[in-house]
């Protein structure tokens, strides 16, 4: 049987209610944040809204949070002769920030959609082994991949397996591994090890985010953080024994799908590790694109060619209606 990976980007959780980078602020719960924290909605649209002409109704059409980010890292380059537009508040800042990704992405989402399934459904009677490879915060996946699993029975359920240690979290089938490339709204870091937190049932993961949000959290959200300087985060340390496992899997697939994920020029590790994937794989491996966006279906075909790549400027949901009929060779 073949070796598949599965690459999850934003357009993969958005049909469960998640919002893409550009219009994060825009998300619900991210606009309640905004108005019940003033700090940081008066610092976005003094700082980087207002001089680009636009505030909170027109933030997608304006810098993102990653944008927002490395304007500020890129500022820490320069030290203080050049100082910061925040100040002494740029952690406060960030923080506030990051709690706010935290409600856009996970506040009353929910996989019950099931949105993924017939995907997970494919992959478990398809191949022998996959490799699930997320680049989101959110828990969208591994809630699909649990629920999807079996039968609500004690038991009966599984998880798929992680990479690097993780305390709380139970590894399950063998067949399927997990990489949370960009870690995630309920991974935390004690200083010690990576603890995973129950993202239902319990309260434990939103009062650990409110105390951080009062700065007193004894741990820190293992995140990546979302600008041009991600890999130089010390929380990228933590994260890369991922990063090695994915690259080997990609070489060694038989086929790869890539799932809105829109290959960002920020995001130069992930170019890296499927260039590599694709240059040093099989030969006869076969790379899938799934984005709604045909510009973004373009760019991969710039990247990878025709021959081994097949796209589809089309939802998720759309491909997964007759996922074997879509892979049919012509």
């Amino acid at each position: 049987m073949a070796r598949a990976v599965v690459i999850l980007g934003a357009g993969a959780s958005v049909p469960f209610g998640v919002p893409t980078l550009a219009r994060l602020f825009l998300e619900p719960h991210a606009r309640r944040h905004l108005r019940e924290d003033p700090f940081l909605h008066d610092r976005l649209q003094e700082i980087f809204w207002g001089p680009r002409g636009h505030k909170l109704e027109s933030s997608n059409s304006t810098v993102t949070v990653e944008d927002i980010l490395t304007i500020l890292r890129d500022y820490e380059t320069y030290g203080p002769s050049i100082p910061s537009p925040l100040g002494a508040d740029v952690d406060r800042f960030r923080r506030s920030l990051y709690v706010l990704i935290k409600k856009a992405v996970y506040d009353a989402k929910s996989s019950s959609g099931g949105d993924l399934n017939p995907l997970l459904q494919y992959a478990r009677q398809t191949f022998e082994s996959t490799t699930w490879a997320s680049f989101n915060w959110d828990c969208i996946f591994e809630a699909s991949f649990y629920y999807s699993s079996g039968d609500p029975v004690p038991g009966a359920r599984l998880n798929p397996s992680l990479v690097v240690p993780v305390r709380n979290w139970r590894n399950g089938t063998m067949s399927h591994t997990f990489l949370k490339l960009h870690g995630g709204v309920n991974w935390w870091f004690d200083g010690t090890a990576i603890s995973y937190l129950q993202f239902r049932g319990s309260p434990e993961l939103d009062t650990r985010w409110a105390e951080y949000a009062r700065g007193n959290a004894a741990a820190t959200p293992v995140i990546l953080e979302p600008s041009c300087y991600k890999y130089d985060d010390p929380v990228f340390k933590l994260l890369k024994p991922q990063w090695d496992r994915f690259v080997t899997d990609l070489i060694a697939a038989d086929l790869v799908f890539i799932i809105g994920y829109s290959l960002p020029e920020s995001d130069a590790m992930a170019r890296t590790a499927l260039t590599v994937g694709f240059q040093s794989g099989k030969t006869d491996a076969r790379w899938v694109v799934i984005n709604r966006n045909g510009d973004v279906c373009s760019r991969y075909t710039r990247l990878f060619g025709a021959v081994r790549l097949k796209t589809y400027s089309i939802p998720l949901e759309e491909f997964s209606r007759d996922i074997p009929g879509n892979l049919a060779l012509p």
